[in-house]
């Protein structure tokens, strides 16, 4: 069934901690391995956060290009960048419509954010980066996951279907999370070369048999995916 789509921003403002949105990811970082050193190189940061991702690759030097749909999200970055001398192209924006020319970057990083959407949405973002990338392009990111069958873990959330609930309170207030299935995740990427594809279970304490068995069967999915040369 065809739902209406809710886009909505993290609200960065209301979040005490941010420390462990400042560190960038270890997979994303090992990203310049397969991209190399050219200061030509494109990358375009999808929902970047508070900046961890764009300013680790505008220290790499590359033409380094952000956006997300969070004004705090963005002010936070661009501020961020002029503290460490650094610059990129921040704006505001929803990942639906992405405001750049076709065949324009190397690499689209979208981490932890293209699950933040009904279903119909996802297929609108990646398409809209398989429009942006160049030919050989990559585009890396997360969706997460559960078992067919397995109960949500975030019970106090309003649950629209078995894939999709949309968090009540806190700073993800009003977001939407989408659970795709490995047929899901198959079909979002028809149009790609397949790269790597990694499944990771996510844990939390207390660390004991029994509550590790209890937590099974729910993760996220790590991709790395290829925009075929001659599209």
């Amino acid at each position: 069934m065809k739902r209406e789509s809710i886009q909505v921003g993290w609200k960065w403002l209301d979040l005490k901690d941010k420390s462990g949105w400042e560190i960038p990811d270890g997979p994303v970082m090992s990203l310049v391995y397969s991209l190399g050193q050219d200061p030509e190189i494109k990358v375009y940061d999808l929902g970047c956060g508070i900046g961890r991702h764009t300013v680790f690759f505008a220290a790499q030097g590359y033409d380094v290009y952000a956006s997300d749909i969070a004004e705090e999200a963005v002010q936070a970055t661009n501020t961020w960048l002029g503290k460490v001398g650094l610059t990129a192209n921040v704006k505001q924006g929803r990942m639906t419509e992405i405001d750049h020319p076709d065949n324009t970057f190397d690499l689209v990083v979208s981490y932890n954010v293209i699950y933040h959407a009904m279903k119909d949405d996802i297929f609108k973002v990646i398409s809209e980066v398989f429009r942006v990338l160049k030919p050989g392009g990559m585009f890396y990111g997360t969706l997460i996951t559960k078992d067919k069958g397995t109960p949500f873990r975030m019970q106090d959330n309003l649950i629209l279907d078995d894939q999709t609930l949309v968090v009540k309170g806190g700073v993800e207030d009003g977001i939407p999370h989408f659970f795709s299935y490995i047929d899901d995740v198959l079909e979002f990427f028809k149009d790609f070369n397949i790269e790597s594809l990694v499944y990771d279970e996510v844990f939390s304490a207390p660390f004991d048999i029994d509550n590790l068995l209890a937590q099974k069967g729910s993760g996220h999915f790590r991709f790395l995916v290829k925009k075929p040369i001659g599209n």
